[in-house]
This record gives structure tokens, sequence and C-alpha cells, in this order.
């Protein structure tokens, strides 16, 4: 779970060729249960790039944001979120090159729900170029 106002990153990050297909993304969260935003709640995150196969990344910290501008934004409401829920980021987003992590900035004004069964997940679903 993930405190408001705290960061976290993946631990792991992606292997070559998972983004080599797409150019543009959907970014959003599912959620793993209830939550309620406060008002101007948000999510930042940002893809944290390594320019040489995964051996070494932008530098990220605990609780503070990355030195950067986000890759993306997700805006929420202040309704209430159940686990069957989505919210997705404001437009398209560039993807990255290959390897990445995503570091995550939690600004919601609540704790990322997880439970037993059901974790809170950030997705990417690419989009086509053409059709």
């Amino acid at each position: 779970m993930v405190s408001s106002g705290t960061t976290t990153s993946a631990a792991t990050y992606t292997s070559t060729g998972t983004f080599s297909q797409a150019i543009w993304a959907d970014v959003f969260i599912k959620w793993g249960g209830g939550i309620t935003p406060t008002t101007g709640g948000y999510i930042s995150g940002w893809f944290v790039r390594s320019p040489d196969g995964g051996g070494s990344f932008e530098l990220t910290g605990s609780a503070i944001p990355m030195a950067r501008a986000p890759d993306f934004i997700i805006p929420l409401s202040t309704q209430a979120y159940a686990n069957t829920n989505v919210a997705f980021a404001n437009g398209i987003v560039r993807m990255p090159f290959s390897p990445c992590k995503i570091f995550i900035q939690n600004n919601t004004g609540a704790t990322f729900p997880s439970s037993a069964t059901a974790y809170t997940v950030i997705g990417l679903g690419p989009d086509a170029v053409q059709y």
C-alpha cells in the first residue's frame, strides 16, 4: 500500500521488446479496493528510464517526486471508487524506450487500497497509430 504523499517505484523493469510495438498508450489505475480521494486528488507517474540496458536508472527518492515533469497524471474525482472502477490519465502518453521502471507519487489524500485478493495496479493499453 502506498500512503498519500508518498512515492513508490517498481522493483523490476520491463524487458526489451515490451513496449517495442507501441508509440502511444492509455495509462490507467485499477483499484484494489475502495478509496475516496480528497478534492484535487491525483496520481503522478514517471517512466524511469535506463540509458544502458538496465544497469543504471534515473534517480528516485522516497516521498519526493522526480526532478522532471511527470510523464502522466491521473486526475481523480472525490467520489468513492470501488475495486471495479478505473481512472485514466489525461490523454494518451508517449511510451518510453525500454528498459524502464514506473515511479508513482500518490497525491490522492488516501492510502492506495489492497487486499488478499486484489491489488491496486497501474496499467498501460497501447494505442494503434493506424487502424
